[in-house]
């Protein structure tokens, strides 16, 4: 494809992530001012596409196509939606943040609000309010699916795992009442758009449960869940079993950038650069490591 073409694909397969609308052919077309007419993206935002194209992870990419939707539909998104559009592009506190300022009595009693809320948390790590959030969600729609989702998400890490378990083989059971087929592919089954299990904690155990899975398939998981600081860390973990210790490493410093309240990320980013004989070259980077511990009161 031509970057025009390329970039057309990639801001619908976007704007269904911005609206959390899984498996949902998006119409969104833009026309031209002088003809009426039909035109690329490409055309119709030049200076973010200039600028897409100097980018090459796809959840940067992501995140300049946002920018146009904010400004283009964004005043007619739900609350919830606008919640998980700042959760994907890796901002749960400013997520937090609206769903405090904005939320009104209809939001209280929206159980996909609550579930997007939860969502914050979960990224955040704030295991305690994600789950009584998802539990609110469930309370309201019982079968929400999403939600069930994310509890068994939380779940997990909060050594509930047969509970966790329990919960996604409910979903599948669910999800394959309406699917026939015989055998998925681990994209097919955690990746977005096919809107069976969308989990993190669920794709990091379909790749560990492999010996033969390779960097290439992790690499290619790896932009559903770049939003979650649990599944790159589990990415950067099997880089560094694989021998790739420097791969790995860079995974964690640049988690421990993005994410700084994750722990595991910067306990392991930090004893990782120890371990490899990089404090002399980086020292900016140990000095905000230790900054961030010594804050937090962790101990490595």
């Amino acid at each position: 494809m031509t970057d025009i073409e390329l970039f057309d694909k990639e801001f619908l397969a976007a704007a269904a992530r911005y609206t959390s609308r899984p498996k949902e052919e998006m119409s969104m077309r833009v026309r031209s001012e002088e003809t009426n007419e039909v035109i690329p993206f490409a055309i119709a935002f030049p200076e973010e596409f200039e600028t897409w194209k100097g980018v090459k992870s796809i959840w940067d990419r992501r995140g300049i196509i946002y920018k146009i939707l904010d400004n283009s539909i964004g005043e007619s998104m739900k609350l919830w939606q606008v919640i998980e559009r700042y959760n994907i592009d890796r901002y749960p506190e400013h997520a937090l943040n609206i769903a405090a300022e904005h939320a009104t009595g209809p939001d209280l009693t929206d159980a996909n609000f609550h579930m997007a809320v939860a969502r914050s948390y979960f990224i955040l790590t704030r295991y305690k309010e994600a789950e009584e959030r998802a539990q609110k969600a469930l309370n309201l729609v019982p079968n929400h699916l999403k939600a069930k989702i994310l509890l068994g998400d939380i779940w997990h890490y909060t050594h509930k795992e047969e509970r966790a378990h329990e919960l996604y083989n409910e979903v599948l059971r669910i999800k394959f009442m309406s699917d026939n087929r015989k055998s998925l592919t681990i994209p097919e089954l955690v990746c977005f758009e096919h809107d069976l299990l969308h989990s993190p904690v669920y794709a990091i155990a379909l790749l560990k449960s492999e010996p033969a899975i390779t960097e290439v398939t992790w690499d290619a998981i790896a932009w559903e869940f770049y939003h979650y600081p649990h599944f790159r860390a589990a990415h950067a973990y099997f880089l560094i079993q694989k021998g790739e210790h420097m791969k790995g490493f860079a995974k964690l410093i640049t988690l421990s950038k993005e994410m700084p309240w994750f722990k595991e990320g910067v306990i392991n980013s930090y004893t990782l650069m120890q371990q490899l004989g990089l404090e002399p070259q980086m020292g900016a980077d140990k000095a905000r490591l230790e900054e961030i511990i010594r804050r937090e009161h962790w101990t490595v």
